[in-house]
């Protein structure tokens, strides 16, 4: 393949939106301002698990500058989206599934009367057990997350050759269990953005977000409208890295907006942020890998637990990937691996970038330098021997036709080692 062939691949282009970036010009979400403007606010949880029973709402309502109290009875269409399958409630109905939840929604004319009439709404939980370990969620008479249907969201399998013969020719085998945490990914802005219905009664939103389309999609859901009434508009972000890929305030945007017919603009603190928003999902990973005394790898089994907290998202790919991904860039002939995605009442998982690879990485080279010391064999020249290549086949038994770029990135990385006295000395054997 020429890279030459293409206008983009390979080759430096500008940066469209740099200029008004560096300068300061650019409008972000929190930067949209609109006459006659109200200020949105979200109740959240505070609990992870929790039945409501009782949800008073009429001090806020009776507040001075207060346009609008939303509770779950206000939704006019489905109370329910989500990007894959429609988990997540718009507002929490019967219950709370994790502490951050949201319960009801306030439009007012300041921000400062929106955060005093948040404060005025009064709800009593009847708390239930938490669901917070993955193993304990996935039990028999395991408590569920939600009553209708268990824990277990998806158990994805992914099968190559045959695992027994693998590792009967394997002598040495490594077995371990890796586990990475919660990551948020914090992205200077805030998620924020601005509702308004223009002159012709569409409902136009401006947020920072990632899927306009799919926005608008689930908005149209939850108002009972069609999705050719909603308008969902791309504005400046700063920073999302799959953070902003699910809703994040567009359904509460369009909710007040349609019920007061005022614009309105709705930016989390970063508290709120933290609390609610998805997160990079914490994994458990346990493998076994076994290679020959040459340095061959044969055989790989793996099982990986995913934390997606109350809703999939986008978790149940996201897991799934990350046991597709567990052999790495390298060829194993044998493999076998069992991906679980599990519902908890811990914090909202979904997309964040390396989609789960990230995690699998954690396990692949550990894994790898592990062999490679059991062997002798300098791990980089393992990674060598092993690394896909032109010809070969992936996880999934697809064969690699072109641009497999794991060699040639080691082969540098090689030529840079043996460059460096210091480091040559430690790895001599790969002249």
């Amino acid at each position: 393949m020429n890279i030459d062939e293409f206008s983009c691949v390979g080759k430096s282009v500008p940066k469209v939106d740099a200029l008004s970036k560096v300068l300061g010009t650019a409008r972000y979400a929190e930067d949209i301002k609109m006459s006659n403007m109200l200020y949105g606010k979200v109740l959240r949880a505070g609990v992870p698990h929790a039945v409501i029973e009782e949800l008073d709402v009429s001090s806020a309502r009776a507040m001075g500058g207060v346009a609008c109290v939303l509770t779950a009875r206000d939704v006019p269409g489905i109370n329910r989206y989500g990007i894959a399958f429609a988990d997540h409630y718009a507002l929490a109905e019967d219950k709370v599934r994790y502490a951050g939840d949201p319960v009801a929604l306030v439009a007012a004319e300041t921000e400062e009367i929106a955060a005093e009439a948040i404060k005025a709404i009064k709800v009593k939980y009847r708390l239930l057990p938490v669901v917070s370990d993955l193993h304990e969620a996935l039990a028999e008479g395991a408590d569920r997350v939600h009553d209708e249907r268990e824990n277990l969201i998806l158990h994805s399998k992914t099968r190559k050759g045959n695992i027994q013969e693998g590792f009967r020719k394997a002598d040495v085998i490594v077995e371990e269990t890796y586990t990475t945490q919660t990551v948020d990914h914090v992205y200077m802005e805030t998620e924020s953005g601005v509702a308004h219905i223009d002159e012709t009664g569409m409902l136009v939103i401006q947020s920072a977000n990632q899927c306009p389309f799919r926005d608008r999609r689930q908005v149209a859901m939850v108002l009972g409208i069609r999705e050719n009434q909603v308008r969902v508009i791309k504005a400046v972000t700063g920073g999302a890295f799959g953070g902003k890929d699910d809703v994040t305030v567009e359904v509460h945007l369009a909710l007040l907006a349609m019920a007061t017919k005022r614009p309105v603009r709705l930016v989390m603190s970063r508290e709120e942020s933290l609390v609610s928003q998805s997160k990079r999902h914490p994994i458990e990973i346990w493998s076994r890998w076994g290679a020959t005394k040459e340095g061959k790898l044969c055989a790989m089994e793996g099982r990986v637990y995913g934390d997606s907290g109350p809703y999939i998202g986008l978790g149940a790919f996201v897991v799934k990937k990350c046991g597709i991904h567990l052999s790495g860039p390298y060829y194993i002939p044998n493999l076998k691996v069992d991906s679980y995605s599990v519902y908890t009442n811990n914090t909202f998982n979904s997309a964040m970038r390396g989609f789960g690879v990230t995690q699998a990485a954690v396990a692949h080279e550990s894994q790898i330098d592990r062999l490679a010391s059991k062997l002798g064999i300098n791990p980089l020249r393992f990674r060598l021997i092993n690394a896909l290549d032109v010809g070969l086949t992936n996880a999934t038994g697809q064969k690699c036709d072109e641009s497999v770029g794991i060699k040639p990135t080691l082969e540098i990385l090689r030529q840079v080692v043996l460059k460096d006295p210091e480091l040559k000395n430690m790895w001599e054997d790969l002249d």
